[in-house]
């Protein structure tokens, strides 16, 4: 029996390549997506944003596999030989390109040091991270759209590698779309916010900690279930309504954090899971927040080296394991995320909590020497 031949990662990489020259090379965007100004039919460019502000992603790098850099929130999900590269250097981290450089400066320099974030009122900002966090959504979600439109054979000979990106574009085609129309409204609506000074997001959290947290991160979690795991609402593949989403910003600092969790105003069922979320004591509150990023977001998030060794912690990669995925069989439909293990949470090493800050992280590293 002839054996079956894995594509090595220079292969793959070479194709992961073609992809991505591809979609900077089409059409289909040319203009700064919040003021329309025209930009590559005008031979400029759009500007190099962070989702997470770059100083952050400085505070919480280090060294792994020979450079300092971050690691990505993959590093603690299943790998394949299709697998990007678990880390990532900061200069590249949560990089998206969609906007002019002129927006970017008047939209987002409002919270993109640290006096502003240690000085600034939460209300005062929230408008501008909905704003830049929806920017990356859709990003990311056309992106996907794209790549899942291309004929990967002209791209390789290789069938093995043609099947798999094939595969993750006919697995990924019915949810991509919902996203975009989602990720739109909700930049549309974090736009309007912005533009009218409105500041129509709830704040369920807000804290300044007294030390630097191993995570940074700025993101949208459409969540499924309430803290105590009643139904919340559908996010797999067989809802088409419209998502709500809690919005979770983590920003570490030279000695300090600072964590803001919001929701947009009016989405009843986020106002039904920040009651139950108000009632949990402090200590909980920042597991329940670790929680929610590893259970419900694959991506565009980054820890520090320095907590690798945690990050493989059976209930992280119980929890991470989980997936919104159902699956109908005739009239009967099944959900796996009905199979998490509710002790994972609870069990969960405290990452937010001070007993895991660089700080900490550091003093330990260097008496181990």
């Amino acid at each position: 029996m002839n054996e079956v031949r894995i594509p090595n990662n220079k292969e793959i990489s070479i194709v992961k390549s073609k992809i991505n020259q591809r979609f900077n090379n089409q059409q289909d965007q040319t203009s700064c997506v919040l003021c329309g100004k025209e930009l590559k039919n005008q031979s400029k460019s759009f500007h190099k944003s962070h989702t997470v502000p770059f100083f952050c992603l400085e505070n919480i790098k280090g060294l792994y596999k020979k450079n300092y850099n971050v690691l990505k929130a993959e590093y603690v999900g299943l790998r394949t030989p299709f697998s990007d590269k678990e880390y990532v250097g900061t200069n590249k981290a949560g990089v998206f390109y969609s906007i002019c450089s002129k927006c970017d400066q008047e939209k987002f320099k409002i919270y993109e040091s640290e006096k502003a974030l240690l000085t600034m009122k939460p209300e005062e900002i929230v408008d501008s991270l909905a704003l830049k966090i929806y920017l990356n959504e859709l990003f990311n979600s056309r992106l996907r759209s794209f790549k899942n439109t291309l004929n990967h054979s002209e791209l390789t000979d290789d069938q093995i590698i043609v099947s798999f990106f094939d595969s993750i574009g006919n697995t990924e085609e019915p949810t991509v779309e919902v996203d975009i129309r989602d990720f739109q409204e909700n930049l549309d609506f974090a736009k309007r916010s912005f533009e009218n000074g409105y500041g129509n997001y709830k704040i369920i959290y807000h804290n300044i900690l007294d030390y630097t947290v191993p995570i940074a991160a700025q993101v949208s979690i459409p969540i499924s279930h309430n803290v105590d795991f009643t139904k919340l609402q559908n996010v797999n593949v067989l809802n088409h309504k419209t998502l709500e989403d809690l919005l979770i910003c983590i920003f570490p600092l030279k000695n300090k954090s600072v964590i803001t969790v919001f929701y947009k105003t009016g989405d009843r069922l986020m106002k039904k899971y920040a009651k139950q979320f108000q009632k949990l004591s402090e200590e909980e509150k920042l597991r329940e927040i670790f929680y929610l990023l590893i259970r419900y977001k694959a991506s565009n998030y980054f820890f520090s080296p320095l907590i690798k060794d945690v990050l493989v912690d059976e209930n992280i990669r119980g929890v991470c394991s989980i997936e919104d995925t159902a699956v109908k069989l005739g009239n009967f439909i099944m959900n796996l995320a009905n199979f998490e293990d509710q002790n994972w949470k609870q069990n969960l090493p405290s990452i937010l909590s001070e007993e895991y800050s660089i700080q900490r992280l550091l003093q330990k590293k260097s008496s181990e020497k």
